[in-house]
């Protein structure tokens, strides 16, 4: 698991300061063109990491490094775990980067309060509601790829990038299905009361999280079982 988990971050730290640089600018465009300081952290902390993924997958099958890779000491669950081990990584330093973005344009909002573009930003803002944006942002990212590992381990990126819109596709339907309006609005109305209590935004950020890596970890199991039968 360890090679596996330093093979892909050797990889990554090679489209990192390319990925860094656009991931910043279009957050921190975004942001001042929504006038919404909380889109910035979002925006880089989905678009930075998932972009490396598919790089890393898509370089993987290219180089034909998957056949290469099992003739070495490491077992295929040891591939599939350091592979979402490395891309957990990757959510963190995304979402890091996405704060430390968000913190750039705050001083320099608090450095031209005359810059029309740059107060507005300033304007309500709180810092549980970039927190719980953040979070938002990973636990989003994290089930983007619990959905669509599994394909990609099974078939391979070529085959997958076919089948990944349907994957999405049946799981919103199903997720429509399981989920009516009632239980979604007094799901809404839940949240609304978490927040209002105290220790609410913990709770809540401590929830989403712990959902968010359930279904990863879920995702991951499901992907050591699709990748022991897959013949290369």
């Amino acid at each position: 698991m360890k090679a596996m988990f330093l093979s892909d971050v050797l990889v990554a730290r090679k489209y990192l300061a390319q990925q860094l640089v656009i991931s910043i600018l279009v957050g921190a465009f975004i942001a001042i063109m929504m006038g919404n300081l909380y889109a910035t952290a979002p925006t880089i902390g989905v678009m930075m990491p998932f972009s490396l993924a598919v790089t890393i997958l898509a370089l993987d099958e290219r180089a034909g490094w998957q056949q290469f890779r099992l003739a070495l000491p490491i077992t295929r669950a040891d591939v599939v775990i350091g592979r979402y081990a490395s891309f957990a990584l990757l959510c963190l330093a995304g979402i890091a980067v996405g704060l430390l973005a968000t913190l750039i344009l705050i001083v320099a909002a608090q450095a031209a309060p005359t810059v029309p573009q740059l107060a507005v930003l300033m304007e309500n803002f709180s810092w549980q509601a970039l927190l719980i944006a953040s979070v938002a942002s990973v636990a989003i990212l994290l089930l983007m790829l619990s959905i669509i590992m599994p394909a990609f381990v099974r078939f391979g990126m070529t085959k997958a990038v076919r089948l990944v819109p349907l994957i999405v596709i049946v799981f919103v339907l199903i997720a429509f299905q399981a989920i009516d309006g009632n239980i979604a609005a007094e799901l809404v109305k839940n949240v609304e009361g978490l927040l209002q209590t105290p220790g609410g935004d913990a709770a809540l950020v401590a929830g989403v999280l712990a959902l968010a890596a359930a279904l990863y970890a879920v995702s991951a199991a499901l992907s050591v079982k699709l990748y022991a039968k897959r013949e290369l």
